[in-house]
């Protein structure tokens, strides 16, 4: 159990807590209190004082630019190896799969949090229970996105709740909610709080009657605190101060007064003033009336679970992934119709143009198109996955449901199939309709084009996790662009000395001599000449490759070499992942 969570200053032989943003600007000076379980604790302040980024670094949510020592008890935090799975962080805009319905959503939830050693029926039990819980018993089948605001807050907070966390903090849990909503919310996260939790949150600027649940207040103004106490003494403290608060005025909203300068005391004033508490009701005995109120609604907070093993996170994400593709089946049925329609187009406008001797310059731009259209569509199909993922996989991965290696995994493997499927059907249509030789060299033409598209998706998984949204959707197809102009453009005797090395690391120009050598290299037979032509220069498909600089490609140096960088950028993207994640 989780009795104290401590935050000091300096001058209490702790370090100073502080947080810098980009302009090293000092976000809070020298903050120290505490926040006990079985009370429901309020972070407040006017906009700027430090509310989310103080939450944030108790959280451990955000570490990065502050110092000093957060204790629990009585043990420092860092030195405590099972602090983070004491810890469930809600952030303010709740990040949920819109795409799956609300029991589904806890059940992929309860099977990730609780592991495979808890049967499923008590998994069952426990997503029902915490559903009853918190109201959303109506809500079993209604799809996430449907949800209103009040309940897809409290969503957040049930798949939370499934790993029974000690510590819960919720960054501004009622923004964008009604009066009524926010009353159920705050009351929900009093009742859990009675029953042993510590709860802390943030808030802005409540009503009179949800400011009176909270035990206890946290105020800060201009990154120091200038309040902690219970709600109950917070008047009688501003009263000492020479501050009255008038009758039937929200205490809420003459303290954010208080806290801006409109009653003529300072911030200094006010952080130096004495916080002297009232006797209150012990948290035990509040929680053993709690409890004995609640009867079999009450969640236990004794134990944690075991998380599912790293091979059942990958599955049930991949489950997950499916279940939520098939429901944006229209996405993947555009995608494969537009490679069926483009295809058509291209075999039409190719027509013929692979066996003739007269036409070995229309079937080499031909084979470019090709390979450019399967390298766009896998690379910027997947370009923004990460951009559009990063928030819920910031607050599924922080609040431990799963490892990043088993959700990249899903990831990957729910696309590179499909991708497959529209390339081969571009491949069948156009190899067909422009007469490609059907012999050996189609597995080769099949292999290049697939191991292209899906290397190039590599890369755009890449350059989404890199770099954000507007650069990604731009430097992706000028990336492509840049390798396609090597091997088709310039040749490698007339690239400049400086960009060789390009030349030699492009996938797309391995994959475009891949293409070309195994359709009139291994060796080809002398190409079809009518015979009313005058000439035709390029019977001999020797003579074309020798002029293209490609008489002598090893194909399977070209495959390695796709592969290899495939692996790499799927390394790479794996590190800057990892990076985001744990840079905070």
């Amino acid at each position: 159990m989780v009795k104290v969570l401590e935050f000091s200053y300096a001058q209490q032989t702790q370090l100073k807590l502080k947080y810098f943003i980009a302009d090293r600007k000092e976000i809070l000076h020298g903050v120290t209190g505490e926040f006990k379980s079985g009370q429901l604790s309020a972070i407040m302040g006017p906009s700027g004082a430090g509310k989310s980024t103080l939450l944030n670094i108790l959280a451990g949510y955000i570490t990065r630019g502050s110092s000093g020592h957060i204790m629990m008890n009585n043990q420092i935090r860092d030195d405590n190896p099972k602090f983070r799975k004491l810890v469930a962080y809600i952030p303010q805009d709740e990040e949920l799969r819109l795409s799956l319905t609300a029991i589904e959503n806890m059940t992929v939830a309860a099977h990730l949090k609780l592991g495979y050693d808890v049967s499923d029926e008590y998994k069952t039990k426990q997503v029902v229970q915490i559903m009853q819980l918190l109201g959303l018993e109506a809500c079993h089948n209604t799809m996430t996105s449907r949800l209103s605001g009040g309940q897809r807050k409290r969503l957040a907070i049930a798949l939370e709740l499934l790993s029974n966390p000690p510590i819960l903090f919720l960054d501004e849990p009622t923004t964008g909610l009604d009066s009524l909503s926010c009353t159920q919310c705050v009351s929900l996260l009093k009742r859990l709080a009675e029953e042993g939790r510590t709860v802390v949150c943030t808030i802005h600027q409540p009503s009179a009657l949800i400011f009176e649940k909270f035990d206890k207040l946290y105020a800060l103004s201009a990154g120091v605190c200038i309040y902690d106490g219970t709600i109950g003494n917070l008047l009688p403290h501003l009263s000492g101060l020479g501050l009255t608060c008038p009758p039937y005025h929200n205490p809420a909203d003459f303290l954010m007064e208080v806290a801006i300068g409109e009653h003529g005391i300072t911030v200094e004033e006010l952080s130096k003033a004495e916080f002297t508490e009232q006797p209150r009701e012990s948290i035990k005995d509040k929680k053993l009336e709690s409890q004995s109120s609640m009867g079999n609604n009450s969640i236990a907070v004794d134990t944690l679970p075991s998380p599912a093993s790293v091979l059942m996170q990958f599955l049930l994400l991949y489950k997950r992934n499916l279940i939520m593709a098939k429901r944006k089946y229209s996405i993947y049925l555009n995608r494969f119709l537009a490679h069926v329609l483009i295809g058509f187009l291209f075999g039409y406008l190719y027509s013929s143009c692979g066996y003739g001797a007269q036409t070995v310059l229309a079937n080499y731009v031909y084979l470019y198109g090709s390979l450019l259209l399967v390298v766009y569509t896998g690379q910027m199909s997947v370009t923004l996955s990460f951009p559009l993922e990063m928030r819920i996989l910031s607050r599924e991965h922080f609040n431990r449901w799963y490892k990043l290696t088993p959700y990249l995994l899903a990831g990957v493997l729910i696309e590179i199939p499909f991708q497959v499927i529209c390339t081969w059907s571009y491949i069948v249509i156009t190899y067909w309709l422009t007469e490609q030789p059907t012999d050996y060299r189609v597995y080769f033409f099949v292999v290049f084009c697939t191991l292209s598209t899906l290397c190039a998706q590599a890369w755009g998984y890449f350059i989404g996790a890199t770099t954000p949204i507007k650069i990604a959707v731009f430097l992706g197809p000028v990336l492509a662009c840049l390798f396609s102009i090597f091997g088709f453009c310039i040749r490698y005797l007339d690239t400049p000395l400086m960009f060789r090395w390009m030349y030699t690391i492009s996938y797309f120009r391995a994959g475009f001599q891949g293409l070309v050598y195994s359709i009139y290299g291994l060796p080809r037979p002398k190409l079809y000449c009518p015979e009313n032509a005058v000439y035709c220069h390029y019977q001999s498909p020797k003579d074309f490759l020798g002029e293209m600089d490609m008489g002598d490609v090893n194909l399977w140096s070209n495959i390695s070499m796709i592969i290899i960088i495939s692996f790499l950028m799927h390394a790479f993207t794996y590190a800057a992942v990892w990076f985001k994640l744990h840079k905070r």
